[in-house]
């Protein structure tokens, strides 16, 4: 990343102005560092303390691992590191039961993650056993949700490549096994040919919203959908080798994705449920805007997306999510668990939308340093 880049993302964060010398960028530095890591450990220390009635490898804590062991690479503050570490030996570095569904691997990508730390092979031997069965199985997916016995068996909702993808790919970071890319990539392409509208830019939650609308007679698309699939390709992306056959198709895909989106930010920083229908339900909402927040400014430290373009984006996106922050740490008006654009409120909290917090928060610290 070039000098003049660095000063204009850290002007960007920190404010307006201009800087009289070396010492004052670095001071400017300094003090945008510290404010993302005071926010980053008030909404992770208010997570951790904060539970749901699920297993903590159930897909809500899966997500919520993500972020946390982002910020553990971001910061390198041990105790979530340990926190991660605590949670594989508790279960054994095992999945949920339900094997082929994309949900039970998201808790693959922090254990892989903490693998990666650690060196233990104990602590991948079982994820890598069910990422191999899904390789291992010659029948051809099918994608289709609606009216389709096996739906859970395949990427069939937006959300799954989030939760699956990025598991297959970090597996060939820990094993360098190619197969796991080529899975992941020939899956992905099933799945986005079947949900991706290219003349919006944008991911159908599933095929039961090809055709329906919103109350204002719009197409339906759901932000935290969209965020899972943007989420998902900038964790693709940050491993898929520059060479890879497919790796300009998935930057393309993640370029259109974030213009599209950018287009679509309401004027608090944030983005409404329904991205093309923001009257139906104005409240700006947190999970997808975070997923937004942090995708974005990946794209922008991996020279993706144009930074002048998006910057002030990701600079109001960010003063946006901590206006949602409350003085204890609680990121609110996180739509509930759902598949469509719904209403929110400022209590609703989940720890996904946490999780996309600290992956927001662990990305400006990048892009600043």
């Amino acid at each position: 990343m070039s000098k003049g880049l660095k000063q204009f993302i850290i002007l960007m964060i920190v404010g307006s102005g201009m800087l009289s010398s070396p010492w004052a960028l670095q001071a400017q530095k300094v003090a945008a560092n510290k404010e993302v890591i005071k926010q980053l450990e008030k909404v992770a220390d208010w997570q951790l303390q904060h539970d749901k009635p699920h297993e903590k490898i159930y897909w809500h804590y899966g997500a919520f691992y993500t972020g946390l062991m982002a910020a553990y690479e971001a910061t390198g503050n041990q105790r979530y590191l340990d926190e991660i570490l605590d949670l594989g030996k508790k279960y054994k570095w095992k999945t949920r039961d339900n094997v082929f569904h994309a949900d039970a691997h998201t808790i693959i990508q922090p254990f892989t993650d903490a693998f990666l730390q650690v060196g233990d092979s104990a602590m991948i031997a079982y994820t890598q056993w069910v990422l191999d069965m899904h390789i291992a199985r010659q029948s051809k997916a099918d994608v289709r949700h609606e009216n389709n016995p096996y739906k859970f068996e395949w990427w069939t909702w937006c959300d799954a490549l989030y939760m699956s993808p990025p598991a297959f790919a970090k597996m060939y970071v820990a094993t360098g096994d190619q197969k796991y890319l080529d899975y992941m990539n020939e899956h992905w392409w099933i799945s986005s040919d079947y949900l991706y509208d290219e003349s919006e830019g944008l991911f159908y939650r599933d095929d039961r919203f090809f055709e329906a609308k919103s109350k204002n007679e719009e197409k339906i698309f759901w932000s935290r959908g969209n965020g899972w699939v943007i989420g998902g390709l900038a964790r693709v992306l940050e491993i898929l080798p520059k060479d890879y056959p497919t790796r300009p198709k998935f930057e393309q895909q993640f370029v259109q994705m974030a213009n599209s989106l950018a287009d679509l930010q309401q004027k608090d920083g944030l983005w409404t449920t329904s991205l093309l229908d923001a009257e139906e339900f104005p409240i700006t909402e947190s999970s997808g805007s975070a997923f937004f927040c942090y995708a974005m400014a990946w794209g922008v430290r991996n020279d993706l997306l144009d930074q002048e373009k998006f910057i002030p984006v990701i600079k109001k996106a960010w003063k946006g999510l901590n206006k949602h922050v409350s003085k204890e740490g609680m990121l609110g008006y996180v739509q509930q668990v759902g598949s469509k654009p719904e209403a929110i409120s400022a209590d609703d909290w989940q720890l996904y939308g946490s999780g996309a917090y600290l992956l927001a928060a662990a990305e400006l610290l990048k892009l600043q340093d």
